[in-house]
Order: C-alpha cells, then structure tokens, then sequence
C-alpha cells in the first residue's frame, strides 16, 4: 500500500508542456533549454524531497499540531528540520528574483513543484507559499530600502512571511477593518488584532515578516482608507542585531485540517505599538495586498490539485487491495473490479488532471506576461491570467474536495476513521474554498470584473481558444468524437449565456451575485475539456506507451463530467429568480 505522496512526474511533464505550448511560453528565448534536462532535475530532486521528508511529517502534523507557549509557537516536532532542509536545497529561492539572490525560474516550473509540496503537507507547503507571495508583493511596491533589507532574507527562506488583514469583524468585507497606524517618524506604530492568521508565529526561522493592512488618521472609510505596512517580528538594527517588534502571537486556532499549520491571533500594540514602514502609497494598500493575494489564489489552486492526486494515491492503492465480493469462479475480488468503484477512481483521475493543466496554463501565462519581449503579447497573457485565476483558484480547490471526498468514498468505513491519511486529506481540502477569498468572491470577480466589466472580450478569446482545441480533435476519432462535440456545443451555449448576463447586469444589480458561482463552475468544466482536448491530441500525435489511457481518461470526462455544464447553464438561465422570491426563515 502506498504510504507517501508520490509525484506523478509523467503527467506533470505532459501538463508543463501543454502549458507551455498553448500560451507560446515555449517559443520564448531560453525556455527549451528550462523546460527541458533543468526542469527533469528540478522536478525529480522536489518529488524526492516531498516523498522523503515532507509526507511521512503529514500525519505526524495532524495528530500533534502546532502549539502556543509563552515563548511562541512551537511547530510539529520535525517541522523545524524540516524547513532547514528546504530551505539548504534552495527550494525557497526557486522562483524568485535573481537580483535578490533567487534561481528565477520560470513560475511554470515552481508550479509544478508547488502541487508537490500542497499534495506531500499542506500545512508545511502553505508557509514558504505566504514567503513568495510577499515576495512578489515587496518586488512590486517597496521602497528601495525595504527591499534592500527583507528580499533577500526571504529569499533565502532565512526568514518567513505572513499575511495579516482579517480581523473579528472583518473577513471577506475589508471595509470594516479597525487596526490603526499611526506616524513614528520615518515609521509607524500599529495598534489592532488580526485573527486567521497562517503562519503568524513559528520556531522554524529567526524573523517573520508580516504585511499588515491598517488605516492611517485621517484615512478615508471603507476600503479607500486601507494602507499596507512591512511590520517584522524582529526589527533589524544598524548593527544586524534583531530588536523584538511589539506584535505577539497570543492564541492559536484549533481547526477541522490543516492542523500543523499554526493559525495564529495576532496581537499589535499592546505596548508601545508594533513598529511598521509603509508598502506603497498611502491609502492604497488593498491594491499592494492584491499582488500578493492573486499569486496566493494560484497557490491554492495548486495545493489543491496537490490534495486532489494525493486522494487518487490512496484511493487507487485501498482498491487494488481490498477484497469484496466474489468472481464467477467464487473467488473475493478486489473493489478495483466493481463498476462503481471504477467510475469514483475515473471522475478522480480526470477532474485532478483537468485541473492540474489548468492551473500550469495560468502560471505559464504569467511567465509570458512578464517575459514576452512583444508589448501586445504580454498584455494579452495578463488578460488571460486575470481570467483564469479566480477559475483555477475556485474549481480547483473544490475539484480537490470532490476528489477528497470521493477517496473517502472509495475507502468505505476504513475512510471515516482519523486514522487514515485519506481523513486527513479531505479535511485539509476544505479550507481551500474558503481562505485567499471565498469561492462566491472569486466568482464575483470572474463574472462581474473580468467578464461584465470587459464586455466579454477576454472570455470570447478564451472560448475561441476552446473551440479551436475541440475542432483540432479528428471527428474520425470515434473515443474523442463525444468531447470534441461537448466542448463545440458548450462552448457556443457559454457564449450565448455570457453575452446575455453582459447585457442584463447594468438592469439588474443582483443577477452577478445570483449566478456568479454556477457561471465559474460551468466555465470550470469547459475549461477541464478545453484542457483534456489538447492532452488527447498531443495524445494521438505522440502514439507512445502512455497514450492510450490520455485518450481514455478525455473520453471519460466527456462522458462523466462535461454534461455538468448543461446542470450550470440551467442554473444560471433559470435560477436567479428563485433565490430572489424563496424566504429563508
């Protein structure tokens, strides 16, 4: 039976090529020779590391989470080493800047790697994921002199990274937000509490940097009035000694998952203030914070599909093994051989895959956005990231709970004791539709700002795209005849719905709210076909020893998973009148 996560290294391959063929991201100088023994290197050397280190700590972190003393928080015995050993092997710097001491990878490939780590512990994965986030939000915003002195240690993973804006009255509705700063000189002193706080104390490097969302006097309300401010655990002095900050950890959270990740209440100011610079401009710090945010979102899309594979793992393992019911010989055989059970492994494999190419073609359309020496095609790799990022991050994460849940399925009873990893995994998943934005927010901002907003431009480049994959399916091809002809019709269906809704949102203030959900996750669908007809294709040209079940497992979704999109579309053409009229008493 397997007892560690084992990368799928043969599909990430084949993802990371799709990825990169489909957004051009291959043709760019340099990108045959990363994507080619390089990234073989990486991507072993990260399988290695995530199968040997990572995953036998899972279970470890789930029975014995982080606790909180009065000297900090103290990890999961082994996370620490852990982390030293991660940091040593430069996995911290795989992707970020070189002028800052990173590798500068391409975001492809550390995506690639990020499933990895989300799929071997989620917990452990989500606290060097915070680190790059900030990364790419002081890259972006900083004063020169901030990024003079925290890039290059959070580079180096020397020190780490948290994300501070919730507060107990402010969760999704920032506006609300109450922590104060007030001007020190060249600083700030914060005064305020922050709750969910991932990652917000820890003993596995000496400082943490957390960016803080906090309103300055005199701010205006709402979410005008927000700032964004670098305040460190530690404040480094001129003489390279570390001063401690007033910012404490004083109380952890005790979650359904995700246990061993320490979820902490921050205190600020409960002396002489916690001393903060400003990121940015003043009164702007919603739109620093988004740097951040939007590459967190592709993380959880990421570790969820990470998640997802790890469920299929054990799911498939459990099956082969156990035995029930009898052959026509008498014999017990394996539930691999009920029907049932080969349809729950089958929906498994395709929706994981489906959102694992997904969730490359987003990261390898950022790479094009920042790398491409064309203006033009740059600025069009970053309308299609901005699209596809609130897809990968909400029909991944619930992808990977459906797939979870489907593995506690395939387990039977053996599946709902905490014992087993797969318990574990479906509890983790959970958490990846409801943090870095709701799932209902992250289709807000598909429908409404990416789609209405744009007049549907962008989404009538997207479909376009997908029908020129499905058309690209040879109508001979009797196994793929059903997902060329899906994806066509869905296609022209989503089409239709998405021009009606651009015409009818500026009448009707609720229609976004009331079909946003059902909207992404039918675009969601369309997108995994969009993504298995251009594995089957590649597929079919390639005719080598893996083929035949690339083929299979696209005729499977067609068959299995795309008709949901006819469920999404009634829903949105015909449902919004329903949740406005029904009385929830």
């Amino acid at each position: 039976m397997t007892t560690t996560y084992e990368a799928p290294l043969h599909l990430m391959r084949l993802a990371l090529h799709q990825a990169a063929d489909a957004t051009g991201l291959s043709t760019l100088d340099g990108m045959a020779d990363v994507f080619g023994e390089l990234a073989d290197t990486v991507l072993e050397s990260a399988a290695r590391f995530a199968g040997e280190v990572l995953s036998p700590l899972n279970p470890a972190g789930d029975r014995s989470p982080a606790r909180c003393t009065a000297e900090g928080v103290v990890t999961t015995p082994g996370f620490a080493d852990a982390y030293r050993r991660f940091r040593e092997d430069g996995w911290t710097s795989l992707g970020a800047p070189e002028e800052f001491g990173g590798q500068g990878l391409p975001l492809l490939l550390s995506a690639a790697v990020t499933e990895m780590w989300g799929g071997a512990n989620l917990a452990f994965a989500m606290c060097p994921e915070v680190a790059v986030g900030a990364i790419e939000a002081l890259r972006a915003h900083a004063p020169q002199e901030l990024r003079e002195t925290y890039l290059p240690r959070l580079v180096s993973g020397e020190w780490t990274a948290s994300m501070a804006l919730t507060e107990p009255q402010a969760g999704s509705d920032l506006s609300t937000l109450r922590t104060r700063a007030e001007p020190d000189g060249t600083a700030w002193r914060l005064f305020g509490r922050k709750i969910y706080i991932s990652w917000g104390d820890h003993d596995m490097a000496e400082n943490i940097v957390h960016l803080v969302l906090a309103r300055a006097p005199d701010a205006p309300a709402g979410t005008k009035g927000l700032s964004l401010f670098l305040v460190p655990k530690f404040v480094p002095a001129a003489d390279g000694t570390l001063v401690r900050n007033d910012v404490h950890a004083v109380s952890l959270e005790h979650k359904m998952g995700i246990r061993a990740s320490p979820t902490c209440v921050l205190a600020l100011g409960d002396a002489e203030g916690a001393r903060g610079w400003l990121v940015g401009r003043l009164h702007e710090g919603l739109a620093c914070m988004f740097t951040m945010m939007n590459h967190m979102r592709l993380g959880v899309g990421l570790h969820s599909t990470g998640l997802a594979e790890r469920a299929c793992q054990l799911a498939l393992s459990h099956a082969r093994e156990r035995l029930q019911g009898r052959d026509a010989r008498g014999e017990q055989r394996p539930i691999i051989e009920h029907a049932d059970v080969r349809r729950m492994l089958l929906t498994m494999r395709a929706l994981t895959h489906a959102a694992r190419c997904l969730a490359y073609t987003a990261a390898a359309a950022i790479d094009v956005a920042h790398g491409a020496p064309d203006e033009a095609v740059r600025a069009a790799a970053e309308r299609r990231a901005s699209l596809l990022t609130p897809v990968v991050k909400a029909w991944c994460s619930e992808t990977a709970v459906e797939v979870a849940s489907l593995g506690v399925q395939v387990h039977g009873g053996a599946g709902f004791i905490d014992d087993a990893e797969i318990s574990q995994v479906y509890r983790d998943a959970r958490i990846g539709p409801i943090f870095e934005g709701t799932n209902y927010i992250q289709a807000q901002d598909l429908l409404g700002r990416k789609i209405v907003r744009d007049g549907g431009r962008e989404l009538e480049a997207l479909i376009t795209e997908m029908e020129a994959a499905a058309q690209a399916l040879s109508a001979e091809e009797h196994a793929l005849a059903r997902l060329r002809d899906g994806l066509l019709d869905g296609c022209a269906r989503l089409r239709a719905a998405a021009t009606e809704l651009v015409s009818r949102a500026a009448k009707d203030t609720e229609l976004v709210g009331a079909t946003a959900y059902h909207f992404l996750h039918w675009l969601g669908v369309l997108a995994g076909g969009w993504q298995w007809a251009l594995a089957a294709r590649r597929a079919v040209e390639d005719a080598d020893t893996h083929s035949r079940s690339v083929v299979q497992l696209a005729a499977f979704y067609a068959a299995h998973v795309l008709p949901r999109a006819a469920v999404h579309e009634a829903i949105v053409l015909g449902g919004a009148e329903a949740i406005a009229q029904a009385e929830l008493a």
